[in-house]
């Protein structure tokens, strides 16, 4: 392995893609794809990427005098960072996210027929990509996803096809959605987080060495380069100090290179030593990656984390707090001071008798315990409170004030999420482009005959996609963001109950809206109210006949 060679010279990573290019044409099994790699990573260490999602990863989870000077003092940990994040991610969460596709100019360009078969086709396809984002786990997928971009600076989704998934009807392959780790996606341009203009990106993986030899053999490399496939230990840039913390001898890093051609995205896969999947058109329009920033930096497709703002503030309240708790250990008890010409050795034991060989009144003399400034306490204080106001993370905000009532609560609720709206309306961006994605694999993998299952009122439901319409449409994907949250569904039932009191609506229709969770087998309870409906309608009827 190359990077275990120049490691092990003790030379600067500084310049290491020049190493690589040097070696390229020494040792022909360098790849292309890895070279480009390495001028990915010569970038990220430039702006101290690794560093810095290394060190935010940490305090996240509590590690944080690492690397700080504590001499003598106690490390105490007052995790203001994780909470803060944490409310960050719930609240940007609190909205339940649904998607709905359509046609555009679909009144205007097609006639009547095929407009209502695009239109029929647009409810079944949004009907079973959100039945899809529910049984993906989409919404925990996403949740992840903010943590990394709140700690990281970035949240990557990348959508690729398994062909080992199959379905009822026996058709092999589906897309699947995963999470990458920002430090392991690099942009050919890196001045723009634009993903489709990116003149090719490159993602990196660590993979078990034997699982990429049996890819290699599926996909018809021969054996002599399959032998090439080795196990090295460039693993010291994954993210997180664990990244880095792999079993010895089992993996090597991989390389999946996309780029455009003729408007269709490209595919190819190969380590350092060989090639795992030659160059392949994927027939798909867009990359299949998601990018989503947590604050836009200016001319960097890397975005700036939530907590690298938060660290200075939360290294001083950690010291602070050691240091007045050292201050108490030493100085919160008294101290005796006792003449040893007179007395032989000072006890402290109660009741015991102390000896004294002279003056009593000049034996011993104790010294008072020292008073620490209450300014100081103050200090801290403010320092806690500004940080998480500065960062809208306010007490009202994180639940430390018990409103009164309902509407109240709401108010606090939407008040406290307006600092958060920018990351709200990028993630809602990045549901929008996952939809498009997905919807350009059903487009270019999907049978006409395959059906896909959907939920509607009804129940759960199949249906084919009427592709080969489709196909001829343009297609837009808009997120619908519906409140979720438990106050939310409160103030529903709230209305519902009033309506129902006011006569308003009738008891099917109160079932029929009242959020879920609230009644036991609700289904069964409106089926017995259909029933009974049906039965005093026939009733009535049959009075009617009889008058």
């Amino acid at each position: 392995m190359i990077i275990s060679t120049l490691e092990g010279q003790g030379r600067s990573f500084k310049n290491n893609t020049e190493e690589v290019l040097l070696l390229k044409g020494k040792r022909d099994f360098i790849t292309d794809d890895f070279a480009l790699y390495e001028k990915g990573r010569e970038y990220n260490r430039s702006i101290g990427l690794y560093e810095n999602i290394n060190r935010n990863e940490r305090f996240y989870r509590g590690d944080q005098w690492n690397g700080v000077e504590s001499k003598d003092l106690p490390t105490p940990v007052f995790n203001l960072f994780r909470r803060i994040i944490n409310y960050f991610i719930s609240t940007i969460m609190a909205q339940k996210i649904s998607l709905d596709y359509s046609a555009e100019g679909m009144e205007y360009f097609f006639g009547d027929g095929q407009k209502e078969k695009l239109d029929r086709a647009c409810r079944v396809l949004s009907e079973y990509l959100n039945y899809r984002w529910e049984r993906d786990g989409i919404r925990q997928i996403l949740s992840d996803g903010l943590l990394d971009a709140a700690v990281t600076g970035d949240m990557v989704l990348y959508v690729w096809w398994d062909q080992e998934k199959r379905n009822m009807q026996g058709y092999h392959g589906d897309f699947v959605t995963s999470l990458i780790d920002s430090a392991n996606v690099f942009f050919g341009d890196v001045n723009t987080c634009d993903v489709e203009a990116q003149p090719y990106v490159i993602i990196s993986g660590r993979e078990q060495v034997e699982r990429l030899r049996e890819e290699a053999a599926l996909n018809g490399i021969s054996r002599d380069e399959i032998a090439k496939i080795l196990p090295d230990s460039d693993s010291f840039e994954q993210a997180g100090d664990f990244g880095s913390r792999e079993l010895d001898g089992t993996k090597c890093t991989s390389i999946i290179k996309l780029y455009k051609k003729n408007g269709t995205v490209r595919y190819s896969k190969s380590c350092a030593g060989a090639r795992i999947c030659p160059e392949r058109d994927t027939g798909l329009k867009r990359y299949p990656i998601v990018l989503m920033n947590w604050e836009r930096v200016k001319n960097s497709y890397h975005g700036q984390a939530a907590a690298t703002g938060l660290i200075d503030n939360q290294i001083y309240i950690n010291k602070a707090f050691a240091m007045v708790m050292k201050h108490m250990m030493d100085l919160s008890f008294s101290k005796v001071m006792y003449n040893s010409m007179i007395i032989d050795q000072w006890t402290n034991e109660i009741g015991e008798a102390i000896a004294v060989n002279g003056p009593v009144d000049t034996a011993a003399l104790r010294i008072e315990p020292g008073s620490m400034q209450s300014g100081f306490l103050e200090v801290i204080r403010m320092t806690v409170s500004m940080t998480k106001d500065l960062m809208g993370a306010t007490d009202a905000a994180l639940g430390n004030v018990k409103p009164e009532n309902t509407s109240a609560i709401i108010a606090l609720q939407q008040s406290s999420a307006i600092p958060l709206e920018n990351q709200k309306m990028a993630l809602f961006k990045a549901a929008e482009q996952l939809g498009m994605i997905w919807l350009d694999f059903i487009l270019n993998y999907y049978d006409s005959s395959r059906l896909v299952v959907y939920s509607d009122q009804s129940g759960t439901n199949c249906k084919s996609l009427d592709l080969d319409n489709m196909k001829n449409a343009l297609f837009t994907c808009k997120v619908r963001a519906g409140a979720s949250a438990y106050w939310s569904e409160v103030t529903s039932v709230n209305t519902l109950d009033k309506l129902l009191s006011a006569g308003h609506i009738s008891f099917e229709e109160y079932l029929e809206r009242i959020p879920d969770g609230f009644i036991p087998e609700k289904a069964k309870l409106i089926e017995r109210s259909r029933i009974k409906r049906v039965e005093e309608e026939k009733g009535e009827e049959d009075a009617k006949e009889i008058s």
